[in-house]
Formats: C-alpha cells, structure tokens, sequence
C-alpha cells in the first residue's frame, strides 16, 4: 500500500480503473520619496526571486486558513453553490513528509518548523483546500466543494494528482535551492536597474555593482540571525511606515540595499473562469453495471462498466449524440436531467430514480460502449483489460464525433474548454521500461485511469513589496515600492467515481487540481534550467467536437 502526504492510496484498485460503486472513507471532522509603482505580469516567478533574496520561505497557518477560506467561497461562486448555514474551518493539518498532524500555533518567538502543506477540511463535510506551507512551491494545489479529506483515497484518477503533487513538491524545493542564488542576485540586480544614476553610481563605489550593472557581492545576512527582527504586529500600511522601522534602527545603516524588505499580501481574486461543463456524476457500478454482461460470482455483481466507458458516455451525455445508439433511442435530457437544487445528475436523482426510461438508457449506453466494434472492453471481475485513448478515439470516430488525441498540454484544455469542448484525459502511476543496447524494447504503463477535464479558474492575489534603498535624506529615493502578482489556475476534474448529485456527500467524484500537476514536467520551470524528466506517464487527451 502506497502513502503519500499522510494519505493512503488503494493500491489494488490500479490494476484497472474499476471499482465498486461506494462512498470512500474519511476521516471526522525627513522627506521619502518612492519610485513608480511596478507591476509585473500574473506569475509566481517573480515572487520566488523575493524569496531568494529575502529567505522567507515559511507560510504560516493564518494565511494558509485565509487562503483556503478564500478559495472555497470563490469556488463555490464559481460552481453556483449557495448555502445557509456559513463557511467555517474544521480542522487545519499539517503535513510535512509522512507526518500529518493537527496544527498547534508556536509559542513566543519560536522559529515554526518548514512544513510541506496545510489541508483544511471544512465543518459539515463542506470540502477542502491543500494548499502550500512553502512560498518555494506557491500556490493552491487541490480543492473540493465537498466531502473531508481523511487517510485514505480509493479513486485512482484523484490518486494520480496526489502522487503527481509529491513529485511537484520535492522538484520545485530542489531546483529553487539549486538556483536561490541566481534568483536573488537576478532580483538585486533588478532592483538596481530602476534607481536614480547618482545611487547606482554610489553603490558601483561601494563594489555592490559593477558599471554594468551585474552584482559583486553576495547578500548581506542579517546582523543577528539569533535575534532576528521583530515585525510590529499588523505589519505595515505603506512604504513611509516601513522605511521609518528600518531607517530607526541604527543597526541598519550602512546596509540599506540589502534590506530583506517587507511583503504586504493582498486578498485573492478570481480572473477568468469556466464552471464546471458537465452536469452529470456517473459511476461504474451501483446500478450503471446492471447490463454489462460478465457477473462476477465473488462480487455478487456485474462487472465494472470501466474508467474509459464512464469517461466516453459522460461525453455522448454532454454533447447528446448520437439520437440512437446500437439501435436503441437515447432520451438525452432525461438521462441528464438534474433535480432542483443538485449540482449534478446521477442514478441517485429522483428525476432518473423516477423514470425507467432515463435509467435503462444510462445502463444501456455504459454497457454497450464496452462492445468489441467500441471500446472492447475485456471485463473482468476487479479487473479489465483495460481500454486505452486508441480505443476511446476509435469509439468516437464511429459515433461521428470529429476528434483529435495528442500529449496533455495545458493550452490545448485550456482552448477547448473556453469552447465549451470538455476533454478527455488519461494518466498512469507507473511505468515500466526496459533497454539493451540502448534500444527501448519493453515499455508498459499501469496503473492508469480515464476522465474528463471540463472546467477552469484562474485565482489571483497582488503582492506589495517594500524595500528600503536608502536611510539617508540626501538621496533621491530611499524606498521603493512595486506589485508582483500571485496566481493559481485550476482545472476542474470529473472523475468518472460517483457520487452525491448534491454534490455534499462523503462521494469524491470531481474536484479542482492546480493545473500544474498534471502534464508538469521534472524541472522544466519558466524560472531556471535543470534536468528535463517527465515524471507524469503516458498522459494523452483526446478534444472532441460534434
């Protein structure tokens, strides 16, 4: 059994993407003048030029919980949920390595300890946000209008994400160490480049710069790092406060451009979204298997519909064609017809419970998508054989469906789902491969699961950044201020596992992923250069357009 952030993935359920139809189980409940305001664009590579000059690397639990309070009432705007009783925290952990324990504020002035993330579980079983405990990896990573993330995850397309995060984390914290000094320098060095002539000339004097501009020494640490400094509670509200705090300190003259300056964070806002495309939450088993015709004596049930099946019928369903599928009339709209009040449509609304038409056509499209002319599906009992994005183009093709598979690349889901287009998308665990000679001859994925991306939020925040150039009257400009902007874009997953159509059950059959996770490859940041492994295996898409 596999265990990642504290959370234990099922591995047994990987040898297919089947599954028995179940909620999964959880856990309970003198006269400053400032340059110009500078801006750059929405991006966290700025911010982690900051950090390497400043070494500030800690995000501490309150932020965190704001954050996560922000993300989920934003998120659920997105989503159109409205409810009576409010938003409140259930409980803040937190996770550092295989160590996930409740969060306990630090008494006195006692250093936190770097952790690697936060998870947040809502009361009332209102979702979740994991998000970062280390401004080297910024960001929201996952979040859910539901449900409460406890010790154990049995959906493989959300177990894929999970492991996929693990290996996010570890690389970005080892590339940002492996680089920290350029990045810090890079920032210095910008920081020069917008002061008056007569203060760089002072600086090249000193041998900070040389003429052109480039750093020759290496940041000043500060003078006690056993007693280090003590931000006022609240902060600071401008760059006059902070300039006096430093400047009133004798203890810093002399050092001024080497100040370790001061961020003032912002609150989070929403850019551009696109709620979720898909109105239904289908399963595999539960009732969407009753006409699959393998029984499996041991389940005292028919086999599994399988990842792909489920994944392909929720396309038909959203895009409702064809009118007739193997000869049988599909009634569309009832088959997604969603209760008032619901986020989705499933077997479990009353509208579906309701009419026997509605149910015996789902059952009858999952079924006989697995047919040897569509997916083939080789069922078996826990375990297929597997239908893989060939089939599933295959399938389309022969529903008349215009179709395109290709490598995941965040542009390409990004510029169908702004097209109302939602994605299919495939991803595995491992891979296995062999070579001799250097020749691959042997390559396998498993561990693999199918599923729908069809919805996208870009979440912001603007960073003001203090820093003092100089304490002295004489110069022109003694502090600057400048705006740097945070950004976390998420795709929202529908994972083809079920669940609540209410969208408030235990069920944890969608959710938001930073969009990061998915695709990322080993070190290939926008930020520094290193190593180029794909650590994601096998993730292909397929577009499709009726």
């Amino acid at each position: 059994m596999r265990k990642f952030l504290p959370v234990f993935i099922v591995a047994g359920l990987f040898f297919s993407c089947q599954r028995e139809e179940a909620d999964a189980p959880f856990a309970t409940d003198t006269d400053i003048s400032v340059l110009p305001n500078t801006e750059t664009k929405a991006s966290n590579d700025g911010l982690l030029g900051w950090v390497a000059l400043t070494g500030q690397t800690h995000i501490s639990a309150e932020e965190a919980q704001e954050t996560a309070l922000a993300t989920a009432m934003q998120m659920r705007e997105v989503e159109g949920i409205v409810t009576k009783a409010p938003l409140k925290i259930g409980s803040i952990e937190v996770v550092k390595g295989d160590t996930r324990k409740p969060y306990v504020p630090t008494k006195g002035n006692a250093k936190p300890e770097q952790a690697d993330v936060y998870i947040v579980n809502f009361a009332n079983n209102q979702g979740y946000v994991i998000t970062s405990a280390d401004r080297r990896v910024p960001g929201v990573l996952a979040y859910n209008s539901y449900g409460h993330l406890g010790d154990t995850i049995s959906n493989p397309g959300q177990a894929i994400l999970f492991s996929y995060m693990q290996e996010y984390i570890e690389e970005q914290r080892a590339d940002f160490e492996a680089n920290k000094e350029k990045l810090a320098t890079q920032e210095e060095e910008n920081l020069f480049k917008i002061l008056p002539k007569k203060q760089q000339e002072k600086l090249i004097a000193k041998g900070l710069f040389n003429e052109e501009g480039k750093r020759l020494k290496s940041k000043y640490h500060y003078y006690d790092e056993h007693n280090p400094r003590q931000i006022p509670e609240g902060g600071f509200n401008s760059h006059e406060e902070y300039w006096k705090w430093f400047c009133d300190d004798p203890r810093n003259f002399g050092r001024e451009f080497q100040d370790e300056g001061y961020a003032a964070y912002d609150k989070w806002y929403m850019g551009y979204v696109k709620p979720p495309l898909l109105k239904t939450l289908w399963g595999q088993s539960g009732r969407y298997n009753d006409k699959v015709s393998k029984y499996c004596d041991a389940d005292g049930d028919q086999s599994p519909v399988g990842c792909v099946a489920t994944a392909v019928g929720q396309l038909l369903a959203y895009h409702k064609k064809p009118a007739i599928f193997k000869g049988r009339t599909m009634h569309w709209e009832d088959m997604t017809k969603i209760d008032s009040g619901d986020m989705f449509s499933n077997m479990r609304s009353n509208s579906i419970l309701n009419n026997p038409t509605a149910t015996e056509d789902i059952q009858y499209l999952l079924a006989h998508l697995g047919d040897g002319d569509l997916l083939a599906m080789n069922y078996g009992c826990r375990a297929d054989g597997g239908s893989g994005s060939s089939r599933a183009l295959e399938a389309l093709q022969k529903l008349e469906y215009n179709v395109h598979t290709e490598d995941y690349e965040r542009n390409n889901v990004l510029n169908e789902i702004e097209k109302d287009r939602p994605v299919y998308v495939e991803g595995c665990l491992n891979k296995t491969e062999r070579k001799f000679l250097g020749i691959r001859y042997y390559l396998k994925y498993s561990d693999c699961h199918a599923w729908v991306i069809d919805g996208y939020a870009d979440q912001r925040k603007r960073t003001i950044i203090y820093y003092v150039f100089s304490c002295s009257a004489d110069d022109v400009t003694t502090s600057y201020e400048g705006y740097k902007e945070e950004s976390n874009e998420f795709f929202h997953h529908n994972f083809g596992w079920g669940g609540s159509p209410t969208g408030f059950s235990y069920g944890i059959g969608t959710g938001w992923y930073n969009i990061i996770l998915l695709g990322h490859q080993r070190g290939h940041s926008r930020t520094f250069k290193s190593p180029n492994t794909n650590f994601k295996y096998n993730n292909k898409i397929i577009t499709v357009n009726k």
